[in-house]
């Protein structure tokens, strides 16, 4: 009988190219009526399992060489990192099970004298002098995270990135922002690169490599299932999730070239910007060729074969996925035709939404405070802070305030 691993490969030549997760698109967009709050995601790289189904043959912390199909342990990916320049660690976003691999990773190749830098898509370039004000430990925390606007910028849970940028700050080792404005990106996908000023230009990327056929294929297949009306068409939305991942490779690959790929990068991103080689790390390395290796964490219930080489070079088995979703509030929504908040279509039965009262017909003006446009910004207003919310809405052209709890 040929083992588990013998088998997937076998299958992976017979079929050629398996099916692999979607990378999953830059913005959260609404655009039909049945769009789900809960069904809307950031880029985080694999879709969850449809089904549980635990990969056969292997375990918990077992760490698959996909070009090969070779199981190793962690001190056997190191010693294959020793060499690389540029290590990229893909993440759901609200995986805890990622954050602690990208931390171990870290905390590995600096027991072996790496002394890795850190790149963050979390932030953007222009966070970097209060970054390095917050990692030279002259401002607390909070004060780092109120100058730097983390839930204007990010929104995720901090508390799953305080142990990445704590680590390099106790060991004195940088922190790299290196995303474009959220704003800028998202004035790109409402009306197109061209209609930025020259401020908001000189925010992203010199340059895009608009033509190349496979990015543009990979961002396609996101455009087709998700929702067109918050996107001005098939070009802005490609010329946006290109302004994320261009700024993103145009700053790692200064970077190279300053240190002449001397230094060691650990870079935290989503999964979905580096599918298949594409994304972040290849526009990097044309930009500047330095030798890089790409690791996925992937759940042992993970429906698909870890084998296929298109998902990393290295995939780490974690254990039974996470809902890579925040809280969900239980509606469906569109934009108000007024163009002014949220019109809620349907509440979900027994949700957070009905126990307090949200109605078909509300207008969502704002959550705690903060004004909402689109199914993003729900999303990440609902995900931060405690499970208590303040929602503004408008019932009959009235405005009322109403309180809801959503479990995180």
């Amino acid at each position: 009988m040929p083992s588990t691993l013998q088998h997937l490969r076998t299958r992976s030549r017979r079929r050629g190219n398996l099916p692999r997760p979607q990378p999953l698109p830059l913005l959260c967009v609404i655009c039909i009526p049945l769009l789900l709050i809960q069904g809307c995601v950031t880029v985080s790289g694999i879709a969850p399992p449809q089904k549980v189904q635990e990969l056969p043959g292997l375990h918990v912390g077992d760490i698959v060489e996909t070009a090969t199909g070779e199981v190793i342990g962690i001190d056997h990916l190191v010693a294959r990192l020793s060499n690389v320049t540029v290590v990229y660690v893909g993440e759901v976003h609200t995986s805890v099970q990622d954050h602690k691999i990208q931390l171990d990773i870290l905390e590995k190749l600096s027991q072996c004298g790496q002394h890795p830098e850190l790149g963050m898509e979390m932030f953007p370039v222009s966070a970097q002098p209060i970054l390095d004000k917050y990692l030279r430990g002259e401002m607390t925390e909070d004060q780092f995270l109120q100058d730097v606007g983390w839930k204007e910028i990010w929104g995720f849970p901090y508390q799953l990135y305080r142990p990445l940028i704590n680590f390099q700050k106790e060991k004195h080792m940088p922190v790299l922002g290196l995303n474009a404005p959220h704003q800028v990106v998202r004035k790109i996908a409402h009306t197109g690169l061209s209609s930025l000023s020259p401020e908001e230009r000189s925010q992203v990327a010199r340059e895009f490599h608009l033509d190349d056929p496979r990015n543009r294929l990979r961002i396609r297949k996101d455009f087709a299932v998700h929702g067109k009306n918050a996107i001005k068409d098939f070009d802005s939305f490609f010329e946006a999730q290109a302004a994320w991942e261009e700024t993103m490779a145009q700053t790692l690959a200064e970077r190279l070239t300053k240190t002449d790929c001397k230094c060691k990068i650990v870079v935290a991103v989503g999964q979905g910007h580096m599918t298949d080689r594409l994304g972040v790390p290849y526009l990097t390395f044309i930009r500047k060729p330095c030798e890089y290796r790409t690791i996925v964490p992937l759940p042992i219930d993970y429906p698909e074969s870890v084998v296929d080489h298109g998902l990393a070079d290295y995939v780490i088995i974690t254990d039974k996925s996470e809902s890579p979703h925040p809280p969900a509030l239980g509606v469906i929504i569109r934009p108000a035709a007024s163009g002014r908040g949220i019109e809620i279509l349907q509440v979900a039965p027994g949700s957070p939404a009905a126990v307090a009262d949200l109605r078909k017909g509300d207008i969502i003006v704002s959550i705690d405070g903060s004004n909402v446009k689109s199914a993003e910004e729900i999303k990440r207003l609902m995900a931060r802070g405690g499970p208590h919310h303040k929602i503004a809405v408008e019932r009959n052209k009235q405005p009322i305030t109403i309180s809801v709890t959503v479990e995180h």
